[in-house]
């Protein structure tokens, strides 16, 4: 860990005694912390503890119902999140916020564009986003449209533009959930060079490893309460995890398959398309298989190929009904694949919609016209104890989907697709942007799926998260898969084949 190089006198934030409620709901109460210049503060906590809220106060999207936020010693009052900026406080949110049909470069200036005789300086604005982007080892085109973007480079945009702002006091929120491990590495260095410039940052993630590697203090808030502020010394997993959700980092992943796996559900042989190639792969009743590899491997195409986004052109496709590849989502979803996206928002709900409709989805659109999916099997009874299956928490099912914590979100997914009684189920980013309760979760879900005779293809950036729930490994480089590894390989035998170059040298490992 960095040592820090400006603690020494008062901190350069301050919140003290916070309190915020909605109604009759008290979402935080008396939350007090501090954080010096050239310190990383993280925060930790369950999804809808209270940390969102605490960081939209000090960003002045709301406003407190009492308490003190002080920068430099001196009081500070935000009506508005531009009050916040112009106060040298930048937040990177965890919901992308940018505007798909803008440029990089006009969304990372967005509200502060340069100007030259009062019109946009068009020229300074891309030479500025690029110096941003540059700083971050990141070589995204400034001039290409936001929505051209994958996911993880609209994260690195969205990084940009807070640095762009030269804020003093940065809000991390879940930076790294689109981000592949070099792209986090990137991410790292800037907040190293952050730190040496005394840069204050509030870090939330719900990634263990990079509290432990980056925090010079961490915040465990808990049901809109502060429960503890350890220095990196105090610190540790088990007891932040403890403090968190009251029990052991063991319990979160479930144990392995009891039994052999069953029968085959789904093989590809020589796999070739437009963006895949020679692609190697088997699934079996009874296992969760998971698929690492870098943000450009082809880890995502292969989970929408399998799922009928795409086709294959080439190699030999066998399934458990004898039918063959998926020609579309609808005919994949008709005879048992589920798929869930790794951007939920932007590709799996219906944000304005209700869980009782997002979780309905399915059903209701694959109904003979002649139905009505309001009764019979696809009744709101049915939907409801999916929902209190999956440990979806809400205050009602009518509620919109967007106003549920990420972790609550994706519980909705799952009961989506269990509706559907799917044989193969596809999970991209299965916990991305999700608490560490609600992932425990999600683990045993798919674990029950599978021992059920399931079969499971997760492909997740969390190497940690792979390793602790799958059954075996493949890793993908360069649109095919490169290695075939057991359950228990270390991270560092992934990532030795994820960035390997010699891609036409042999297969390492042979799957079952």
């Amino acid at each position: 860990m960095t040592p820090p190089l400006y603690h020494a006198g008062s901190p350069l934030l301050q919140m003290h005694g916070i309190r915020k409620t909605f109604g009759s709901v008290t979402v935080l109460q008396d939350v007090s912390l501090d954080c010096h210049a050239g310190q990383v503060h993280a925060i930790c906590g369950e999804n809808g503890a209270g940390k969102s809220t605490l960081m939209k106060v000090l960003g002045g999207i709301y406003k407190p119902d009492s308490g003190e936020i002080r920068i430099d010693g001196r009081p500070v009052h935000f009506s508005a999140p531009g009050h916040a900026n112009a106060a040298g406080v930048a937040i990177i949110h965890q919901e992308l916020a940018l505007l798909p049909h803008r440029t990089v470069a006009e969304n990372i200036f967005l509200g502060h564009e340069p100007t030259r005789w009062g019109l946009v300086d068009r020229r300074a604005m891309v030479g500025g986003a690029r110096i941003a982007l540059e700083r971050m080892g990141c070589s995204i085109d400034p001039s290409v449209e936001c929505g051209r973007l994958s996911v993880a480079e609209q994260q690195m945009v969205e990084i940009a533009k807070a640095v762009s702002l030269n804020a003093r006091i940065l809000v991390l929120d879940e930076p790294t959930a689109a981000l592949d491990d070099v792209e986090s590495r990137k991410l790292f260095a800037l907040i190293a060079d952050l730190r040496r410039q005394g840069v204050a940052m509030l870090y939330i993630s719900h990634r263990m490893a990079e509290i432990m590697a980056l925090a010079d203090q961490v915040s465990v808030i808990k049901d809109g309460q502060r429960m503890a502020t350890l220095s990196a010394r105090e610190a540790s997993v088990d007891r932040i995890v403890a403090l968190m959700v009251g029990r052991e980092l063991s319990d979160f992943y479930p144990p392995p398959a009891a039994q052999a796996p069953g029968r085959e559900i789904y093989a590809i042989e020589g796999g070739t398309n437009e963006v895949l190639r020679d692609i190697h792969l088997r699934l079996r009743a009874g296992e969760i298989v998971g698929v690492a590899g870098l943000e450009a491997s082809g880890k995502i195409d292969l989970a929408r190929t399998v799922f009928g986004e795409r086709r294959w052109t080439f190699g030999t496709v066998r399934t458990w009904d004898g039918r063959g590849a998926a020609r579309s989502p609808r005919d994949a979803t008709r005879r048992g694949i589920g798929y869930l996206p790794d951007d939920r928002k932007r590709e799996g709900l219906g944000l304005r919609q209700s869980l009782r409709d997002n979780a309905a989805l399915t059903l209701r659109a694959l109904a003979s016209p002649l139905a009505n999916a309001q009764r019979g099997t696809r009744s709101t009874r049915r939907i409801d104890a999916l929902l209190q299956q999956v440990q979806v928490r809400a205050a009602n099912l009518n509620m919109p989907v967007g106003e549920l914590s990420g972790g609550n979100q994706q519980k909705v997914m799952l009961a989506r697709w269990l509706a559907r009684a799917p044989r193969l189920w596809v999970v991209c980013e299965p916990t991305r942007g999700v608490d560490v309760g609600a992932k425990a979760t999600i683990y045993q879900l798919l674990r029950d799926f599978a021992d059920c005779g399931g079969a499971v293809l997760v492909v997740s950036s969390d190497l940690v998260e792979l390793i602790g729930l799958c059954d075996r490994l493949c890793v993908m480089a360069q649109a095919r898969i490169v290695a075939h590894l057991p359950r228990g390989t270390s991270e560092e035998a992934i990532m030795e084949q994820a960035v390997r170059h010699d891609l036409d040298g042999p297969i390492v490992g042979v799957q079952p």
